[in-house]
C-alpha cells in the first residue's frame, strides 16, 4: 500500500513535497553520474589532453586536438624529438594546430623521393613504438609478432633471444636520439629482429630524422643562446626563422664552417657521414699506423685483407665493433673536414629535387611557396618567434594610433614589468605612487598595488605612460592584439610591401637555391594525418583500453583469479552465515546474544585493523598466496548472521515442528525449509559478498603477493603505477562494468531483499 494515498497526492503541499523528493533523488543521481562520465571521458585521454576535463572526449570533435595527439604518438611522446624535427617552431605538443596544406606538390615530391630513396635503418625511427605509460600501436604489433613466433611461450622467447623476462610486457623496443654519435643499433638477435620489423613498415609509419633540426637544436641554439638575431649578427646571415636554416652536405665556406666541422666530426652519428675517395690514403695510413701489420687488423676486424691498400671506407651504416671504433677515431682525429659528406635525408631530398627540376625557379613555380595573397596572412594576435620579419612588422603595426587605442590588450603578467617601468620614470616608489594617483581614477597605497590597465586608459596623462610602456618597454609576449584587427593588419602589410611577392622575399619564404630548400616535416605529418585520419582516431580511442585488456588477459591470471575468488567467496558466505544464524535461532543457547554481540562488534572496526593479525595467522598456517587466505578471514560476517537470525526467528515454529514429526533431520529442515524461505535475503548476501570480494584490494595484495595470484584490483593497482592517467581510468571503467551489470540485472532482488518477506 502506498505511503501517500491517491487523494492525498492531489493536494498542493503533497505535490510540492513529491516534486522536492524526486528533485533531490535526481540531483543525487546526477552527482553520481557526473564523476562516472568524467572517468569515462578521461579514459580516452593521452598526455596531450589529460588535463582537459570534460563530460566527453573533446578530441572527438576537434581536428586540431586530434592532430596534436597524433603528433605526440608519432614522436613517441618525446617533445624534444618533435622540437628538433619541427626546427624549434613549437615548445610542446599543445601549441600545434592542423595547418592548411601549403603545397600539395611538395608532399607529392616527398612521397616520390621516399619510395625510391636508398635509406637505411639509421635514417628513421618507427612512430607509435614507445610512450609514457602506454602500449602504442607498433609496440603492440611487435610484441604480438614475437608472441606468435614463440607460440605464446615466454620460455621459448627467452631461449631464442637470450632474455630472462617473466611477462610479455617486459619487452621494450624503442630507439631514441638516433642521430647522436653514441647511438648504435646493436648486433644481437633481438636487435636484428627489430630492424626487420622496422623495415617491414609502410613509409608513413616511419619518421625520418631531421639532421637540419638536430644541428639547430643541439648546436646552433646552444651556441647562440636561442637567439636568432645574435646568430645572424655573428654569422653575417639573414635567417628569418630557425626553420629556414639548413646544414649543407659539404664543408661551407662561410662563418658556419667551424660549427659544421664540430657537428660532423664529433656530434652526428657516423651513419649519416661518408668520406670522399680523396681521403682514402689517409684512412689506410691511419690503420697502418695503428695496427702496423695487416694480420693484427684482420684479427680485430675479423677480416682477411692481404694488405692495407685493399681496405676501402666501410659502409658507415653497417660498420660495427673494432671497425666502427677505428672509423670513428679517423673521423674525429685524422680526416680533412673538406672530405666529409653529410648524407642526411634532407640533403638527399635536395639532390633529388635538383635532379628533377634542374632550376630553383622551376621548383618554386611547382611548389608555389609563401603566401599567395595578403588575405591568407593571419593576424599574430599573440607574440610568436616564428619569423623575425613577422615580429618586426607586428611591432610596427602596434605603433599605429588606431591599433594602439582600439585593439591592443596587456597581459596580467605585465604588472611587474610595468611597476619597474614606473620606477625608471619617477626614480622612486613614493614618486611613482603619487604620480599615478594624481593622474589616475584609482587610488593606490603602495607600488605593489599598481596594475596596468588592460586597454589604454581614458585619461590622457595615464594613457601616455601606458603607451610608452607598451611601445618602448613591454616584451611583445605581454601584448595581445584583438583578432578583429585582422583586416587592418592585412591592409597594413599590403600598403607596406605593395605586392605579395615582395612580402615573401622579405620573409625569406621563397628559396633562392636548392641548398635553402627546407623539409617541412609538419606539413608531411599533416598530410599523413589527413590521409589516415579515420584509422588514427580509432587507434587513439582504443589504445588505452587495449593496454588494460592486454595486461589482464595475457599477463597473469587476474581475471581467472578474480572469478574463482568471487565464486568461492559467495559460496562460503551463503553456507557459513546461514548455518551460524540457523544454529543460534533454533538452539536457544544461553550465550547466543553474547555471541551475536561479539559478531556485531566486529563491524565497529575498519577491516584493515585485522589485516596484520590475519596475515600473521595465515602465515603460520602456511596459507599465503592461496584462495583460502582470501576467503577464510571473511567467511563469517556479523551483519549477515544478525540479519539471517532475525529472519529465522520470525518463521513460525510450527514449520520446524511439522518437519520434525515427519522425520526430517536438522540439516534437512535447514536445507529444505529455512534456506528456500530466505532466498531474498540470501540474494542480498550473495551480492554483498560479490561486491566485497570483487573490490578487495589491500588485503588481497598483502596475503597474495605472488603475481600468479593477483586479482583484478591488485593487477589494476600495479598497472596504474606505471601507466598513464588515461590507461588508469580505462582500467577503472573496465573494472566497474561487472558491478554495474550486477546492479542493473539484480536490482529487483536488491529491492526485495530490503524488505524482509513475511510468511503468509
Amino acid at each position: 500500500m502506498p505511503i501517500i494515498s491517491r487523494v492525498g497526492r492531489k493536494t498542493p503541499k503533497i505535490r510540492i513535497l513529491n516534486f522536492l523528493i524526486h528533485f533531490v533523488l535526481i540531483l543525487g543521481a546526477v552527482t553520481m553520474i557526473f564523476p562516472f562520465l568524467m572517468m569515462i571521458s578521461t579514459s580516452f585521454s593521452s598526455s596531450v589532453d589529460s588535463k582537459q576535463f570534460s563530460l566527453y572526449p573533446k578530441f572527438w570533435f576537434d581536428k586540431d586536438l586530434q592532430f596534436r595527439k597524433y603528433v605526440a604518438v608519432r614522436y613517441n611522446e618525446e617533445s624534444a624529438q618533435m622540437i628538433s624535427q619541427y626546427k624549434n617552431l613549437y615548445r610542446s605538443f599543445d601549441e600545434i594546430d592542423l595547418t592548411q596544406s601549403i603545397s600539395k606538390q611538395f608532399y607529392q615530391d616527398w612521397c616520390e623521393f621516399i619510395k625510391n630513396a636508398d635509406l637505411d635503418e639509421y635514417d628513421y625511427f618507427i612512430s607509435q613504438q614507445s610512450g609514457r605509460g602506454i602500449y602504442p600501436l607498433n609496440d603492440r604489433k611487435f610484441r604480438e609478432i614475437l608472441k606468435k613466433e614463440s607460440g605464446g611461450e615466454i620460455d621459448v622467447f627467452n631461449q631464442k633471444y637470450g632474455f630472462e623476462i617473466q611477462s610479455w610486457e617486459e619487452i621494450i623496443s624503442e630507439e631514441k636520439n638516433i642521430l647522436s654519435r653514441n647511438f648504435s643499433i646493436g648486433n644481437s638477435r633481438f636487435a636484428k629482429r627489430y630492424q626487420q620489423f622496422k623495415q617491414d613498415h609502410n613509409w608513413q609509419q616511419k619518421v625520418f630524422a631531421s639532421v637540419d633540426g638536430y644541428f639547430i637544436t643541439n648546436l646552433l641554439k646552444q651556441v647562440y643562446k636561442d637567439d636568432l638575431k645574435f646568430l645572424n649578427e655573428e654569422l653575417n646571415t639573414d635567417y628569418k626563422s630557425w626553420s629556414q636554416i639548413t646544414i649543407p652536405g659539404k664543408l661551407p665556406e662561410n662563418k658556419l664552417q667551424p660549427l659544421w666541422k664540430n657537428f660532423a666530426k664529433y656530434q652526428l652519428n657516423i651513419s649519416q657521414i661518408s668520406v670522399s675517395k680523396e681521403a682514402k690514403p689517409e684512412w689506410q695510413k691511419h690503420l697502418k699506423d695503428k695496427y702496423l701489420i695487416i694480420s693484427t687488423l684482420n684479427e680485430a676486424w675479423n677480416s682477411n685483407f692481404n694488405n692495407f691498400f685493399e681496405i676501402d671506407f666501410p659502409n658507415s651504416a653497417k660498420v660495427t665493433g673494432a671497425e666502427k671504433l677505428d672509423f670513428t677515431s679517423f673521423l674525429e682525429s685524422k680526416v680533412n673536414p673538406e672530405n666529409l659528406i653529410l648524407n642526411s635525408v634532407e640533403n638527399q631530398f635536395r639532390a633529388f629535387l635538383e635532379n628533377k627540376y634542374k632550376t630553383i625557379a622551376a621548383l618554386n613555380n611547382a611548389w608555389q611557396p609563401g603566401y599567395r595573397s595578403f588575405s591568407e596572412i593571419r593576424l599574430p594576435t599573440e607574440f610568436s618567434e616564428k619569423n623575425l620579419s613577422l615580429i618586426a612588422d607586428r611591432n610596427e603595426f602596434l605603433r599605429q594610433k588606431n591599433i594602439l587605442q582600439n585593439y591592443v590588450n596587456l597581459s596580467p603578467a605585465a604588472a611587474k614589468p610595468y611597476r619597474n617601468f614606473l620606477l625608471e620614470i619617477f626614480e622612486s616608489k613614493k614618486n611613482a605612487v603619487e604620480e599615478i594617483n594624481y593622474i589616475s581614477t584609482h587610488y593606490f597605497d603602495s607600488l605593489n598595488e599598481i596594475i596596468p590597465s588592460k586597454q589604454i586608459p581614458p585619461h590622457e596623462a595615464e594613457a601616455a605612460i601606458w603607451q610608452k610602456f607598451v611601445l618602448d618597454s613591454a616584451h611583445p609576449a605581454l601584448i595581445r592584439i584583438d583578432e578583429n584587427a585582422e583586416i587592418e593588419w592585412q591592409n597594413f602589410l599590403k600598403n607596406k610591401y605593395g605586392n605579395i611577392e615582395e612580402l615573401n622575399l622579405n620573409f625569406k619564404l621563397i628559396p633562392q637555391n636548392f641548398d635553402e630548400v627546407a623539409v617541412d616535416y609538419e606539413q608531411i605529418d599533416a598530410e599523413i594525418f589527413r590521409e589516415n585520419r579515420t584509422n588514427i582516431v580509432k587507434e587513439l580511442n582504443k589504445r588505452n583500453y587495449v593496454m588494460v585488456l592486454d595486461t589482464m588477459l595475457y599477463n597473469g591470471r587476474a581475471i581467472l583469479n578474480t572469478l574463482i575468488y568471487v565464486s568461492l567467496a559467495i559460496a562460503t558466505a551463503l553456507f557459513v552465515n546461514p548455518l551460524a544464524a540457523y544454529a543460534m535461532s533454533r538452539f536457544k543457547l544461553k550465550s547466543t546474544y553474547k555471541i551475536l554481540l561479539f559478531l556485531i562488534l566486529t563491524m565497529a572496526f575498519p577491516p584493515m585493523v585485522m589485516g596484520i593479525p590475519n596475515f600473521l595467522l595465515l602465515k603460520k598456517l602456511n596459507l599465503l598466496n592461496t584462495f583460502l587466505a582470501l576467503i577464510l578471514p571473511a567467511a563469517a560476517d556479523g551483519y549477515f548472521i544478525f540479519l539471517l537470525k532475525g529472519f529465522f526467528d520470525s518463521l513460525p515454529q510450527q514449520l520446524f515442528e511439522s518437519a520434525t514429526i515427519d522425520g526430517a533431520g536438522e540439516f534437512r529442515i535447514f536445507w529444505k525449509i529455512a534456506m528456500p524461505l530466505s532466498k531474498p535475503i540470501m540474494a542480498v548476501i550473495a551480492l554483498s559478498a560479490f561486491n566485497a570480494a570483487y573490490r578487495n584490494f589491500m588485503f588481497a595484495f598483502i596475503v597474495c603477493q605472488d603475481k600468479s595470484m593477483w586479482t583484478m584490483m591488485v593487477n589494476i593497482y600495479q598497472l596504474m603505477q606505471r601507466a598513464s592517467n588515461g590507461v588508469g581510468y580505462a582500467a577503472l571503467v573496465i573494472a566497474s562494468i561487472p558491478t554495474l551489470l550486477v546492479f542493473i540485472f539484480f536490482q529487483n532482488i536488491i529491492i526485495r531483499g530490503i524488505v524482509v518477506p513475511q510468511e503468509k
